[in-house]
């Protein structure tokens, strides 16, 4: 054989085919992790909303509906309205009419003597006359007390 001695050991570098895996491992997971990191939050954003706009039940499948459950025109028509200072002055001693009452409970500014107001038949509380007939068109009840300003007819039936 020849004279150099074949030691079994085939140790080479070659420089050619260099390979640097780590940078592109870490670039790699990282970028996965951010893409990971996204999704989650978004399925979290989308579970939070859809709970906080469910219906209180939980039923999704029902609609709520809001009914017009307000006064006609012609109804708040019928209810007494005044100039203010006319109505201090002549009910004083009437108990129907709310004698404190200085302000509006629903735009809370004071009244003035040449204020237009509205009285409510059934408790007797005043309100500006566009602020209460706004509010009764929406709503069937007083605002301050719930009650409702219709006159209750009662019928009794005998047997």
């Amino acid at each position: 054989m020849s004279g150099t001695p074949v030691t079994g050991d085939s140790y080479t570098t070659d420089t050619t085919r260099k390979t640097d895996g780590g940078v592109t491992y870490v670039l790699g997971l990282t970028f996965a992790i951010i893409i990971l990191l996204i999704t989650l939050s978004y399925a979290s954003y989308k579970c939070t909303r859809a709970r906080s706009s469910s219906p209180p039940d939980g039923d999704d499948h029902q609609l709520i509906t809001v009914s017009r459950g307000g006064v006609d025109d012609d109804v708040l028509n019928t209810f007494p309205a005044f100039v203010y200072s006319e109505v201090m002055m002549t009910n004083k001693g009437d108990s129907t009419v709310d004698a404190n009452a200085s302000g509006c409970s629903i735009c809370l500014a004071d009244y003035k003597p040449a204020d237009v107001i509205r009285l409510l038949p059934e408790c007797g509380h005043l309100f500006h006359c566009k602020c209460i007939d706004t509010w009764l068109k929406v709503h069937p009840t007083c605002p301050v007390c719930r009650n409702s300003p219709l006159p209750v007819k009662l019928s009794i039936q005998r047997s």
